[in-house]
């Protein structure tokens, strides 16, 4: 199907289902390195789970010695992780290189992808470092609040694969017909992607609320982790239903080249809300720190959803307020990436 007729005609929900599968197969993929990797960590010692669970960001995954390879116990983690991400760098070299533009049109470009591409990177790198503030309260408790919080983030990325999806699958949608002035379809899009946000996860929510054990000793046995765990894994369930839109909004934003509110979403979330909030709830106590997630994304969907109703008014709004803000914002369309 022609691309104009693809993102600007077709129903919204078969563009988002025709798009979605590859997606989440990719990030399935993901999802079980991650939490393949602890498991395996995790039947070698408690302390071995710790530690992953601090560097999660690294990635780990270990080969016990089969198949003619020595066993090599943590260690085998760090090397098989090295070597699988050298792997996936050379097939990626092998398949993606193209000619280059030329050099002097590079200025522009690397200007766009910069501005374009800063909401992304930001919530990237944020991620990393809010994870780490909280790995350095939970350590005023115990190693094993620590791990706790480590188990909560793996079982994180395979219930977030639906959402991710969303996430990923909005954008060309978005763009596309922000660009065509179709700003109902953009509006549409939203919602949609809201609507099986909140399906798939409100299943996610369920697991977490109601069989966290099952899913701690996945990992581990020891049953200070466990008890901690329990009642960590309940309020992060809480959770889910509004992280689909905090979420959600920062993307919807970065679709229409709204960079600024995009950001100031991620840093709100990331920076001024989590790592704050969970010093101040842990001062009264362990299964206090816990309400840092609920609190944190009901938090950023009211301000995402008050960025939104803005938009809406100025897009709604005259045309000349219109073509001001275009002049400030372009999206990232079929067209200007080629």
């Amino acid at each position: 199907m022609e691309v104009t007729a693809f993102f600007g005609k077709e129903k919204i929900y078969r563009i988002l289902w025709k798009l979605a599968p590859p997606v989440m197969l990719a990030q399935l993929i993901q999802a079980l390195y991650n939490i393949m990797d602890s498991l395996f960590v995790g039947r070698y010692s408690e302390t071995g789970l710790t530690a992953l669970s601090i560097v999660y960001s690294l990635q780990l995954l270990m080969i016990f010695g089969m198949l003619g390879f020595p066993e090599m116990g943590i260690r085998g983690a760090a090397i098989a992780t090295v070597a699988g991400q050298t792997a996936a760098a050379l097939i990626v070299m092998k398949k993606g290189f193209y000619r280059p533009p030329q050099r002097k049109t590079y200025g522009g470009w690397l200007t766009r992808i910069f501005r374009l591409g800063m909401p992304n990177m930001l919530m990237q790198s944020a991620y990393t470092f809010y994870i780490l503030g909280l790995n350095l309260i939970l350590s005023g408790f115990s190693d094993q609040a620590v791990t706790a919080l480590g188990l909560y983030y793996k079982w994180q990325t395979f219930f977030f694969i639906p959402l991710g999806a969303m996430q990923i699958c909005i954008v060309p949608v978005v763009s596309f017909n922000y660009a065509a002035r179709d700003r109902k379809r953009c509006y549409q899009t939203l919602a949609v992607a809201v609507g099986f946000g909140l399906i798939l996860m409100g299943l996610g929510a369920l697991c977490f609320l109601f069989v966290p054990e099952a899913m701690l000793r996945v990992f581990t046995s020891d049953l200070l982790v466990i008890g901690i765990g329990k009642v960590g894994f309940r309020y992060v369930g809480i959770s889910f239903l509004p992280m689909v839109m905090s979420l959600i909004f920062p993307v919807f934003f970065q679709a229409v080249g709204c960079s600024l509110k995009s950001s100031l979403l991620t840093i709100l979330r990331t920076v001024v809300l989590f790592v704050p909030l969970g010093f101040l709830f842990s001062l009264l106590g362990i299964n206090w720190f816990w309400m840092t997630f609920p609190v944190t994304e009901v938090v950023t969907s009211l301000v995402g959803f008050a960025f939104y109703r803005h938009f809406q008014r100025v897009h709604n709004g005259t045309e000349k307020g219109y073509h001001l803000l275009e002049k400030k914002s372009t999206p990232l369309t079929t067209e200007t990436a080629k």
